[in-house]
């Protein structure tokens, strides 16, 4: 694992999902600062999102997707 991790290379499906999430942050970023509310149904699409990165993650390690 420390060996990927120190690799600069990423699955392409894991890089596109961390792009979303980055989108998806910066999106209610600008929705909270306008509005002063976060929506839940938002944070916890961000959260799902993040744990789908994870096993992406871990999908890499155990060599399922390269």
């Amino acid at each position: 694992l420390l060996d990927l991790a120190n690799k600069p290379y990423r699955p392409k499906a894991i890089l596109d999902l961390k792009k979303q999430i980055e989108v998806e942050t910066r999106i209610a970023e600008l929705k909270a600062q306008s509005t002063g509310v976060v929506e839940q149904e938002t944070i916890r699409k961000i959260v799902g999102m993040k744990l789908e990165l994870d096993r992406l993650y871990i999908d890499w390690m155990e060599g399922k997707i390269q």
